[in-house]
């Protein structure tokens, strides 16, 4: 537990803001490549290009979907065309396929990857992940609107998709109604580019010590436990990613690139583990969740039940996606460990309270216990 907030304080303390591709991040990342290699782990930064923020391909689609419905009133069909088009887009954006990226600025960012073999004969093989980079407040994180932040997104979700259905509707039927329905989409989608601007203008970098920090720290502490001890009979990885802030790039980037590497691997997400109370997620999404690997699961539950000190309990987690996100809408074997409040917000999420003084250095230690575990159990496991 000691190890791993020294960890958080070195990134939250000397380090300081992680931004997406920016120098903080770069730096971030060559402290845990050096913690690793100390470690006499075999460690490797692999760099790409990733855009900086989340905030301005969702401004984009809605910008194309608001336009839909204002012209929807002179030009039906024409804003159909573009309400439809911006409905795909962000179809696109929500399942990590998005073009629009390409066409914003992009920064080096990185991620760093390290290898802990095994005693004997590697039968199995674990990654145990956490992002490191850091994100801006904004009104969506406000504390004040934080606990309704998923209805608040569903609805955007029902307005871009459902706004070229009222506009179709609105000319065959009823289109006091249907035009009405059009109205409050299109005006809701240009409020949600009002927020996002704001935050991009006023919106302040978060020191990240919880968000993600910790997770970050206990991945390291397993890491050095690793070091000491491997496993018997399974080879894990540890990878630090970056730019998850900005839409899970570092993870989209390195499945990319280890896919047929990971294709049977059990992926372990450690994300926000330092405040509020730990849980082994069993589902995760805005929209709809994806249920974690049944595997991962099983074991969560056996680890706990056998070791009642530790405070973990299985819940969904239905907040923006997480790395372990990405990983099973690829198909892949995942799961997360995140810290909540009783609602299943984050503390502190996004916001400038996320700080050293806010963390629960018992979370620290339970996480990096239950991880340790963890993989022992899977290790056990004929």
């Amino acid at each position: 537990m000691a190890k791993a907030m020294e960890h958080v304080r070195y990134l939250v303390d000397t380090v300081g803001f992680r931004a997406p591709a920016s120098e903080g991040e770069r730096w971030a990342s060559k402290y845990i490549a050096g913690v690793l290699e100390k470690l006499g782990i075999e460690c490797q930064v692999e760099a790409f290009d990733s855009h900086k923020t989340f905030s301005y391909p969702l401004i984009i689609v809605w910008s194309v979907s608001v336009l839909g419905g204002l012209l929807a009133c002179s030009h039906g069909f024409l804003g159909f065309l573009l309400a439809a088009l911006g409905a795909a887009a962000f179809y696109q954006e929500a399942h990590f396929r998005s073009w629009i990226v390409r066409l914003l600025p992009h920064g080096p960012s990185q991620n760093v990857v390290g290898r802990i073999p095994a005693k004997g004969e590697a039968r199995r093989r674990v990654l145990v992940c956490a992002h490191y980079d850091t994100s801006r407040s904004g009104l969506y994180f406000h504390p004040r609107f934080v606990g309704g932040f998923r209805r608040l997104f569903l609805l955007t979700v029902v307005s871009v998709l459902g706004l070229p259905l009222f506009i179709l509707l609105g000319g065959m039927f009823w289109p006091g109604l249907f035009g009405l329905l059009r109205g409050l989409a299109t005006l809701w989608l240009f409020l949600n580019i009002l927020v996002l601007l704001h935050r991009e203008v006023y919106g302040k970098n978060v020191y990240g010590a919880n968000d993600n920090a910790s997770g970050t720290g206990v991945m390291l502490s397993v890491a050095e436990r690793l070091a000491r001890e491997p496993l018997r009979n399974t080879e894990v990885w540890v990878a630090a990613t970056g730019c998850e802030e900005a839409g899970l790039v570092g993870m989209l980037e390195l499945l990319k690139r280890h896919g047929q590497e990971l294709e049977e691997a059990l992926i372990l997400n450690l994300d926000s583990v330092g405040a509020g109370g730990l849980k082994y997620v069993t589902g995760e999404g805005l929209i709809k969740a994806l249920p974690a690997d049944p595997e991962l699961l099983l074991f969560s539950a056996e680890v706990v039940r056998e070791n009642p000190g530790l405070q973990l309990i299985p819940r969904e987690h239905r907040g923006l996606p997480t790395d372990a996100t990405a990983a099973l809408m690829g198909g892949y074997r995942a799961m997360s460990v995140i810290a909540m409040d009783e609602d299943g917000v984050v503390p502190n999420w996004h916001w400038e309270t996320d700080l050293l003084e806010n963390l629960n250095e018992k979370n620290l230690s339970d996480a990096e216990d239950f991880v340790g575990l963890l993989l022992k159990k899977i290790d056990q496991e004929k």
